[in-house]
């Protein structure tokens, strides 16, 4: 009885079927209301992006504001204006300043002062050239005097010479001392002295507001002078990639233990030198006492400083340490599963091999993933933008001046700026704070991004079972050179995209719930982090978060054998994924090591290409490589096209190397089924290859007669 229920509760083994030969040809639309539900969906997403390119600017985003709510370098009469200008940085000296704003007004200028000014009791009516004010307010043509246009906020106390840093005027200053003009000390409003110490502190809160912008336009600088080599670069990683995969057509075994030999011996080398760098820089911290740790460096855009610090190397050495470790292990323990898994890659390569298109098919998906990301950025910067003006009362340092002590004007609070009447406190202005919120726009962000995962997830599963469905039809042709269809990638393009469309938008909605699932609660951690430091709660959320992320991983598992599956035998998803597991769990043990050891494999060969490609660009943007350093563009940041080249290299990798392991994840599938529908006579005889069969210690028993 117990035997008879493992055997029930795992599912009957696959009869033999004399008709069976490969994916069916008839078959229905399958999860049909899915399809629609999908459907409906993009049409829904389509509504948002519609309300969105209504009611958003994006250029509110991407350029500074004045006091008035205006666009410098985009609105009218702002056109020639492209930066901003802060009346009094010293009242930016606040972390709050990235909540709340500035509390000064601010005006777009032409270009950022190039000298120190400020006001001066004697100053005579020819400094009026030399103010700078709110727009509208024309100095030299007004009949007030300097100190009138100062003291009423029309025009600038005093300014100091500034560069631009992301479209805001942000000072120059070095010195931490008082700054003087002929002996003449600097001095505010207020009449309290303007130090450089009070402008750095100033300087620094802004500064660290805009240093990603900073950042962000000299990496799209550099993108911009170094374009050609990076298509250069991507063109060199694709040619190596092709390479890496042409050889393994040929010689995978060795390929695959070049791999494994390289990655270790790479994992070694690292661990040298990393080793060395810490051991060094420490034997000169101790003999300096200059040594500092990574807490006590404040985040910088300069990757050098980080390279200056042991701990830094510290940290490394114990990754590639560690990532040595399990290397070894695995190579120890699992040496007859990895001969396994190397016939089995061996097997993926040949059906790669001869169906060459499959290589190219990865092209589609990556540029629809493109299109889908593209259209997600643009509805999030268009909704993040969307809203009106909204303007607060804002008071100089000595207060807002009021005559009468019952006035209504109290800082901080909202104000029309059109209708604003300062008359009781003229020290009170109505300036721009931010751009108000719809409640519901949040909301429209939320649908946003879940609309990215269903849709980045759904183009991932049509990968996966047009690809499926191809090397399917290679396994079950028993004569590989004459049974497999001519055109499998086209066949199982349209197989999938007219009857299995529905299956894709089930398997992908549920994995697209689970990850935003995830998304919800790393929101909520962040939340809860800032409320409490308690270990019990954060424990709570951590296992929480490894729960969600480890179910998120076992549904990409039964999703991806339920569209092999459903490429084979046309099912709908929940009948694939049934049937899928229960073939897994009736060869569990096979399962769970060999298709494991096969993804590792083919990750090493991954990572080697992009190690390849990335320590080469290293080597030639760091300037070692005496015959092109002399032809290199100048750039802001060496790294960025290493890195660029790096993560492209990556990307191109795994799209060829994806195709691999899908055809790895298929041909298992379908060897597990050929166990258990064939017996090797001539009436069942087995699909699989000669080398499989030899390391299964099985054999075609017809062909030995």
């Amino acid at each position: 009885m117990g035997k008879k229920r493992y055997v029930d509760e795992r599912g009957e083994p696959v009869k033999f079927d004399p008709e069976f030969k490969g994916p069916i040809k008839n078959r229905s639309c399958t999860d049909i209301l899915c399809l629609l539900l999908f459907l409906a969906f993009l049409v829904g997403w389509g509504v948002v992006a519609g309300f969105a390119a209504m009611h958003g600017d994006p250029s509110r985003l991407l350029y500074p504001t004045d006091s008035h709510g205006r666009v410098c370098g985009k609105d009218p009469g702002l056109e020639n204006k492209t930066f901003l200008l802060f009346f009094d940085l010293t009242r930016c000296a606040t972390p709050k300043v990235i909540a709340t704003g500035c509390p000064t007004p601010q005006v777009c200028v032409q270009e950022c002062p190039k000298e120190n000014w400020f006001y001066v009791p004697v100053t005579g009516e020819s400094d009026k050239s030399k103010l700078i004010c709110i727009d509208g307010v024309k100095p030299t043509e007004s009949s007030k005097t300097v100190k009138e246009l100062v003291s009423d906020g029309s025009c600038a106390y005093y300014y100091v010479e500034s560069q631009p840093l992301a479209g805001r005027c942000i000072p120059t200053v070095s010195g931490l001392g008082d700054i003087d003009i002929d002996g003449k000390p600097m001095v505010n409003i207020d009449n309290s002295t303007v130090t450089g110490a009070a402008l750095a502190k100033a300087s620094k809160y802004l500064a660290k507001f805009y240093q990603a912008s900073e950042v962000a336009e000299g990496v799209f600088q550099d993108i911009k002078t170094t374009w050609w080599i990076l298509l250069i670069g991507f063109v060199v990683a694709m040619v190596v990639s092709v390479i890496w995969i042409f050889l393994l057509r040929f010689i995978s075994a060795v390929m695959i233990w070049f791999s494994v030999i390289a990655f270790i011996g790479l994992s070694g080398f690292g661990c040298y030198y990393t080793l060395n760098k810490y051991l060094t820089l420490r034997k000169d911290n101790n003999s300096t006492s200059s040594g500092m740790s990574l807490a006590e460096v404040e985040f910088t855009s300069e990757f050098s400083k980080y390279a200056e610090l042991e701990t830094t190397w510290l940290i490394l050495f114990i990754i590639t340490l560690v990532v040595l470790v399990v290397c070894l292990l695995v190579l120890i323990f699992l040496r007859k599963r990895i001969n396994i898994a190397i016939a089995l890659i061996g097997q993926a390569s040949k059906a790669v091999g001869d169906i060459m298109s499959t290589l190219m098919f990865p092209i589609i998906p990556y540029i629809l993933h493109l299109l889908f990301i593209t259209f997600f950025c643009a509805v999030a910067l268009f909704l993040s933008s969307a809203g009106e003006a909204q303007y607060r009362v804002m008071c100089p340092a000595g207060g807002c001046g009021c005559i009468e002590p019952n006035s209504r004007i109290v800082e901080n609070a909202t104000c029309n700026f059109e209708t604003f009447d300062n008359t009781s406190c003229p020290g009170a202005s109505c300036q721009f704070f931010t751009y108000y919120v719809d409640p519901n726009i949040p909301r429209l962000h939320i649908f946003n991004v879940f609309a990215l995962f269903w849709s980045m997830f759904f183009v991932s599963a049509f990968g996966e079972m047009v690809l499926a469905g191809t090397f399917a039809s290679w396994y079950w042709a028993f004569n590989k050179s004459k049974d497999v269809p001519t055109l499998a990638v086209t066949e199982s393009f349209g197989r999938t995209l007219r009857y299995h469309v529905g299956t894709l938008a089930f398997g992908s909605l549920i994995i697209a719930i689970v990850r935003m699932i995830r998304v919800i609660l790393e929101y909520i951690d962040h939340k809860v982090r800032q409320q409490t430091d308690s270990k019990i709660v954060r424990c709570i959320m951590c296992c929480c978060r490894c729960c969600l992320w480890c179910l998120e991983k076992f549904l990409k598992f039964i999703n991806r054998n339920a569209y092999v599956y459903c490429s084979i035998y046309g099912k709908n998803f929940c009948v694939s994924a049934k049937n899928a597991f229960s073939l897994i769990m009736r060869n569990i043990a096979r399962v769970v090591v060999l298709d494991k050891v096969c993804d590792f494999l083919l990750f090493i060969g991954k990572i080697v290409v992009v190690g390849i490609v990335g320590i080469a660009s290293f080597f030639i943007f760091s300037g070692e490589v005496p015959g092109i350093r002399d032809n290199l563009p100048e750039m802001n940041y060496y790294l960025t096209p290493v890195i660029i080249i790096t993560i492209g290299t990556f990307f191109i990798a795994s799209a060829f190397f994806s195709v691999y392991a899908m055809a790895v994840d298929t041909l298992f599938l379908c060897f597990l089924e050929d166990c258990e529908r064939n017996d090797g006579s001539a009436e069942k005889p087995y699909f699989m290859s000669k080398d499989l069969m030899k390391i299964l210690e099985k054999k075609n028993k017809f062909k030995e007669e």
